[in-house]
C-alpha cells in the first residue's frame, strides 16, 4: 500500500454536507489555522464559515459577555457567519454592546446555566408561549443551539448557530463534536492574551529590567524568570523553586513582612494589586532592589489558586528616595543633620533618658564675630568656614552623636546618655580644636573660635523647647563673658 500525503485544508472536502465527518474535518483544518495560521481574530471567523457551511445553517456567531451582575447582563455582538445577507445581524445597533435586564425567570436560568458552561437548544415551536418564544420568532429563528465559551473556568462568551429555515433538533455527536469548536475559541482567546502580556512584557522590559514571577498554592512552587536573578545577562530557562528556596534569594530583613503583607493581602480586598519592595539576592550574591507586583487568581470555590506577576528592578527609584530622604534631614551646606532632624531625635533622646533615668546634654555653638568674616572677605568664605567646622566637629563626634546646623552660623550638638561633666569636656576639645585649627580660603588661612552653651537634662521629665532655651542661654553667657569659651546652665527640668 502507498503512502498518501495531504493538508488539512483540502481533507473531508469530499464528505456530505451536515455529516459528523464533515462537521470533524471542519473543526481539524480550523485548528491548524488557529493554533499556527491566522490566528486570532481571523481564524475565528474562517472557523465560523467553515462550521456554517457544513452544518447548513443560517448563521453562526459569537457574543462576548462583557459584565454579568445580579440584575443586568452587558454583551456584544463580536463574530459573524451568515449563509445569505437576510440573515445577517452583524452591525445592528441592537446587537452592539447592549445591555439586558436579568428579570424574567426563563431568562435567568439561560444565564445561569451559561455561568455553568452547559449548552441550550430550542426548537421554536416546541417553546412554551413567552418572551423567549416571542424574542426568537422576532428573529425569524427557527431552531438554536448555544455552546458557552469557557476562558480559565470563566464565562467568556457564547457560540451559536441558528437556523432560520429548519426545526432542527441537534444530536449528542454533534453537540459534543461543535463544542470541540468551543474549546478552539477558548484556547484562541488564551493565545491571544498571552501574545499580548507577552508584547506588553517586551515594551516593559525596554523600559526598566524586570522579570515575571508566579506563585502555585497548590504546588507550593515558585516559577520566575532569570532576568533579575543573574548579575551577567545570560540566556538561560527559567527557574523553579520551592518556596523556601524562594525565600531565602529574599533579604532576611524583608522576608517577614513580605509574608506579613502577603497575608494580610490574601484577607483583604484580592482585586487590588499586591505591591511590596524587597532586596533581591542576585546568582553572585548582589542585593537587588525590586517591586513584586501581583495579583490573586482564584478557583471556582474562592480559595487562591495562582498569585502571579512581575518584578522591577528599582534601584533607580531607590536610590531617588533616598536621595530625597537625605535632602529632607540634611543640611545642604555642609552636610550634617539639620533642624528637622535634630528636633526629633532630640525627642527620642529625652525620652529615652526619661525611662532609663540617665543624663543627656545639648551643646549649642555658633562662630565668633561670623558677621565680620562674612563682611570683609565675602559670603564665600563664611561658607568654607561654616564647611571647615563642620568637619572638626564630626572628626571628634562619637557614634550616637548628632550634629546639626540650625540656620547661618548656629549649630548644636546632641550628645544622648552623656553628663554634664562629659559634654563639659567634648565641648572644651571642641573650642581647642576650632583655635588651634585655621580654614584655607582665596590662598588665605583664617582662623577662627566659636562660644559654646552647654544644657544637660538629668533624666528627669523635660522637652526639647525646655532644653534648647537653656542651651541657648548658657550661649549668650558664653558671648557676654567674652567669647571663645563654654557656659553651662542649670535649671532646665521642668518640676
Amino acid at each position: 500500500m502507498g503512502i498518501t500525503t495531504g493538508n488539512f485544508k483540502n481533507l473531508g472536502n469530499s464528505y456530505e454536507e451536515g455529516s459528523n465527518a464533515a462537521v470533524l474535518s471542519a473543526i481539524a483544518r480550523s485548528a491548524e489555522e488557529l493554533t499556527s495560521g491566522k490566528g486570532w481574530p481571523e481564524g475565528v471567523n474562517d472557523l465560523l464559515a467553515a462550521l456554517g457551511r457544513v452544518t447548513g445553517v443560517s448563521r453562526v456567531w459569537i457574543f462576548r459577555t462583557i459584565e454579568v451582575t445580579d440584575t443586568h447582563i452587558t454583551q456584544n455582538y463580536t463574530f459573524e457567519w451568515a449563509a445569505a445577507p437576510r440573515f445577517k445581524q452583524l452591525g445592528m445597533p441592537m446587537f452592539s454592546m447592549f445591555t439586558n435586564k436579568i428579570n424574567r425567570p426563563e431568562y435567568r436560568e439561560t444565564i445561569q446555566s451559561r455561568l455553568r458552561g452547559e449548552w441550550q437548544k430550542m426548537v421554536v415551536d416546541q417553546l412554551e408561549p413567552g418572551w423567549l418564544k416571542d424574542t426568537l420568532e422576532v428573529q425569524k429563528i427557527k431552531s438554536m443551539l448555544t455552546i458557552p465559551v469557557m476562558v480559565e473556568d470563566r464565562w467568556w462568551g457564547t457560540l451559536g448557530f441558528d437556523d432560520c429555515e429548519r426545526n432542527y433538533d441537534w444530536s449528542d455527536v454533534e453537540i459534543a463534536l461543535l463544542k470541540t469548536a468551543g474549546y478552539l475559541i477558548s484556547n484562541a482567546v488564551l493565545r491571544d492574551r498571552l501574545s499580548a502580556k507577552r508584547r506588553q512584557f517586551s515594551i516593559l522590559k525596554q523600559l526598566t529590567d524586570s522579570s515575571v514571577w508566579e506563585f502555585d498554592f497548590k504546588t507550593g512552587q515558585v516559577w520566575c524568570s532569570p532576568e533579575l536573578l543573574h548579575s551577567v545577562p545570560v540566556p538561560t530557562d527559567n527557574i523553579r523553586f520551592s518556596l523556601h528556596k524562594a525565600l531565602h534569594l529574599i533579604h532576611p530583613d524583608d522576608r517577614r513582612p513580605l509574608i506579613s503583607a502577603a497575608r494580610r493581602y490574601l484577607k483583604g480586598d484580592r482585586k487590588k494589586i499586591f505591591r511590596f519592595d524587597m532586596r533581591l539576592f542576585t546568582d553572585c550574591g548582589d542585593l537587588r532592589w525590586v517591586e513584586l507586583i501581583g495579583n490573586i487568581r482564584s478557583g471556582k470555590n474562592g480559595n487562591p489558586e495562582q498569585l502571579a506577576g512581575i518584578l522591577i528592578d528599582i534601584r533607580k527609584r531607590k536610590r531617588e528616595e533616598e536621595r530625597l530622604r537625605e535632602e529632607a534631614i540634611t543640611d545642604p551646606l555642609t552636610g550634617v543633620a539639620n533642624r528637622r532632624l535634630f528636633e526629633h531625635r532630640l525627642q527620642e533622646s529625652i525620652d529615652h533618658s526619661s525611662s532609663e533615668g540617665i543624663t543627656s546634654s545639648v551643646l549649642f555653638f555658633d562662630v565668633d564675630h561670623f558677621k565680620e568674616l562674612n563682611d570683609q572677605y565675602g559670603h564665600q568664605a563664611g561658607d568654607q568656614g561654616l564647611r571647615h567646622l563642620a568637619n572638626i566637629c564630626e572628626s571628634l563626634l562619637r557614634r550616637k552623636d548628632l550634629l546639626a546646623r540650625l540656620g547661618g552660623d548656629e549649630f548644636a550638638l546632641l550628645l544622648p546618655g552623656t553628663d554634664q561633666k562629659t559634654a563639659s569636656a567634648i565641648g572644651d576639645r571642641l573650642l581647642r580644636a576650632v583655635e588651634s585649627t585655621p580654614f584655607e580660603y582665596d590662598g588665605k588661612k583664617h582662623s577662627m573660635t566659636i562660644s559654646i552653651g552647654l544644657a544637660s537634662n538629668d533624666g528627669r521629665l523635660t522637652t526639647p523647647t525646655r532644653l534648647i532655651e537653656c542651651a541657648d542661654s548658657a550661649l549668650y553667657e558664653a558671648k557676654q563673658k567674652g567669647r571663645n569659651r563654654l557656659e553651662t546652665l542649670t535649671g532646665c527640668l521642668i518640676r
